[in-house]
């Protein structure tokens, strides 16, 4: 590329240091803080179907690169929101919408934020951004009355260099208008009474600044969001590994810089495991290519389900000719090699994790809470995995949209395997939403792709996109991914051409067939991405049975699991493993309630049920653990976890 040329040099092992474990983590000479307290925010009384202030995928650009947003009072430095609500993000304005019994409930229309924050009077000639990592469905901001930055899609992440924009050592103000209008055509998420198959997109989508945000002051010369990306080959062994590194790097100066690149991987226990430098030069207003390197390492520790070991690839920027460091990041890795079976019927369909046979014994999770759609504090992402590992699971798949990357950084760390989904069942033949699509895709993978715990990438769930559409999708990700596919597959699941792999789902004994061939089903199925039973009846009825008239108690919903988790284990040595659906009860508006209670009811009296609800969660919509879950616990949990007596037919 034009303004680079770089020089790569080797290094010795010649330096200690302490090891993170947070992706992307910032390091002096950055400085970031927290800016999910003190927002003021309104819903405002714009029509819920109001027509988007831009045309095509985005707003136009001025002449300085700044996007053309309308006009607006609420964005004026000086607007007087005092009257507004005051609260902290993440936050959803979608709250209890969904829960209305509504074919379509969700909350549609637009919501103002805004808030005052401080940029020290250091941060003078240094850059300044802005992160959001989830605004829904469309963002729009102004820093200063000013415009600042635009995005679509809400469940990928957006960094804007508002350096331009801020003053140093003074107050600021940012103003963001979160549009969720009725009728989205133009992106790869909607709510479910948005979608074209009532329901089928699965549930609400947030509503406002769902996830955290930060402000983060750099150097300008300095790496680029998600710009660093680790991987091994499959040439690991237990003599030898290699790290491969790219990294990209930006100069958002007024004038040429010379720099040197280092990347240091560190062991868990922070003694240096090895090293590489390149040195280069980026005109003003440049960025990089992605910048190779390559450490060996002789004798990996290697990352293993449930024994999950992770080294940190600390990247640091410097000057060349003072040694000074401008800048720096730490990003977790671990060393580990996936071989996929076979997936031919008749075949043994053994997934291998470092030549080590695994048996996934999977769940699938929407980030939903009741009241709160997907605004997940860090504490409840938390709660959530303790759930699922206490329940026994191994492996998670999203369902069916990026979730918070604290997920994937406990999966990570707690050694838990990972399908990461895109999408579900949406697809719309435009320009834009095409256009949208491919961006939002990119984020995806870039935001996660350093992660040893993800083993497949989930393009859509019982897809509709075309098959040309979605091999140039597949295409996509390998070009951002160099382990797929000889580690990581992509897949559809329950329909859809295009990618590696369509997994089947597995519903007898639930929508008709056969539970008792289950075990047999998952050797020829190789992998079953969903199977799973409703439940539509009171809480712990004793007796009751599933038929057309009573609907399905939680008894048969425990017979029916309990059977697919005994026949699963027998077929552990020639499958690759089963996800069941769903942890959690979630909202799902758009959805028809069944003759037997499907999709409506949640265990409880009829005037306290609240729906329409995907109700196949070993937890309610309330987050209560069913005797289901402690079935799923004592099934998989060793006993020097703690025992657990599940006591069938207790009332």
């Amino acid at each position: 590329m034009r303004g680079l040329r770089f020089l790569i040099l080797l290094l010795l092992p010649s330096l200690l240091c302490v090891s993170a474990r947070e992706p992307e983590r910032s390091l002096a000479p950055r400085s970031e803080a927290s800016l999910n307290e003190g927002w003021r925010s309104m819903l405002s009384d714009a029509a819920p179907d109001a027509p988007l202030p831009w045309k095509g995928a985005a707003p136009a650009l001025d002449a300085k690169g700044r996007p053309l947003l309308q006009a607006a009072p609420e964005a004026a430095e000086t607007f007087d929101d005092s009257a507004w609500q005051a609260l902290s993000v993440p936050h959803s304005w979608d709250r209890y919408h969904g829960f209305t019994g509504r074919k379509h409930g969700n909350l549609h229309g637009t919501a103002w934020y805004r808030r005052h924050f401080d940029v020290p009077a250091s941060a003078a000639g240094r850059a300044v951004f802005l992160f959001f990592e989830g605004v829904g469905s469309f963002a729009e901001i102004w820093v200063n009355g000013q415009p600042a930055g635009f995005h679509a899609g809400g469940l990928t992440c957006l960094s804007l260099d508002v350096s331009a924009l801020v003053r140093p050592g003074a107050d600021n103000v940012v103003a963001v208008r979160a549009s969720h209008p009725a009728g989205i055509r133009s992106l790869p998420w909607v709510c479910g009474g948005c979608e074209r198959a009532y329901g089928f997109s699965e549930g609400s989508q947030p509503f406002g600044i769902h996830r955290a945000v930060r402000i983060i002051i750099t150097d300008t010369l300095r790496i680029v969001p998600f710009g660093v990306h680790v991987w091994n080959d499959s040439d690991l062994s237990a003599e030898s590994a290699t790290a491969h590194v790219r990294a990209e790097l930006r100069n958002s100066g007024d004038r040429a810089r010379r720099f040197q690149l280092r990347h240091s991987l560190l062991s868990p226990d922070g003694a240096l495991a090895a090293q590489a430098e390149s040195r280069g030069e980026l005109d003003a207003g440049a960025a990089s290519a992605a910048l190779p390197a390559a450490l060996r390492v002789a004798g990996p520790k290697l990352w293993n389900p449930g024994a999950p070991v992770l080294y940190t690839l600390r990247t640091e920027v410097l000057d060349p000719d003072t040694g000074s460091l401008l800048d720096c990041l730490e990003t977790p890795f671990g060393f580990r090699v996936v071989s996929w079976p076979s997936r031919e019927a008749g075949s043994r369909g053994t997934l291998l994790i470092n030549g080590r046979p695994v048996f996934l014994n999977g769940t699938c999770e929407y980030q939903h809470q009741l009241g709160g759609s997907h605004a997940f504090a860090p504490e409840m992402v938390k709660a959530r995995v303790n759930q699922m590992t206490a329940a026994g699971f191994n492996a998670f798949r999203d369902a069916h949209h990026p979730h918070d990357l604290r997920y994937n950084a406990e999966w990570d760390s707690r050694g838990l395997a990972w399908w990461t989904q895109f999408g579900a069942h949406i697809w719309f033949d435009r320009e834009d939403f095409r256009q949208n699509f491919r961006q939002l895709l990119t984020e995806w993978v870039r935001e996660r792709r350093n992660s040893p715990s993800l083993i497949l990438w989930g393009l859509q769930n019982e897809s509709m996109l075309p098959e040309a559409f979605a091999r140039e999708c597949t295409e996509l990700i390998r070009s951002l991914d160099p382990t797929s596919p000889s580690q990581r597959l992509v897949t559809t699941c329950n329909g859809g051409k295009g990618t590696d792999w369509d997994v089947p789902q597995n519903w007898t004994g639930t929508y008709g067939g056969d539970p008792a061939t289950y075990s047999e089903d998952l050797r020829s199925q190789v992998l079953v991405g969903e199977y799973g039973a409703w439940r539509s009846l009171g809480l712990g009825q004793a007796g009751e049975q599933a038929s057309p008239v009573s609907g399905y108690s939680e008894e048969a919903m425990e017979a029916l699991l309990g059977t697919k988790l005994r026949l699963g284990k027998a077929a552990a040595g020639w499958s690759v493993g089963h996800f069941q659906w769903i942890f959690a009860t979630h909202e799902n508006p758009g959805r028809n309630a069944g003759s037997r209670g499907e999709q409506i009811a949640d265990g409880w009296s009829r005037l306290d049920r609240i729906g329409p609800a995907n109700n196949k969660g070993l937890l309610t919509l309330w987050g209560e653990p069913l005797d289901v879950w402690y079935l799923y616990r004592a099934h998989s949990v060793p006993l020097a976890g703690g025992a657990t007596v599940l006591i069938a037919g207790a009332s």
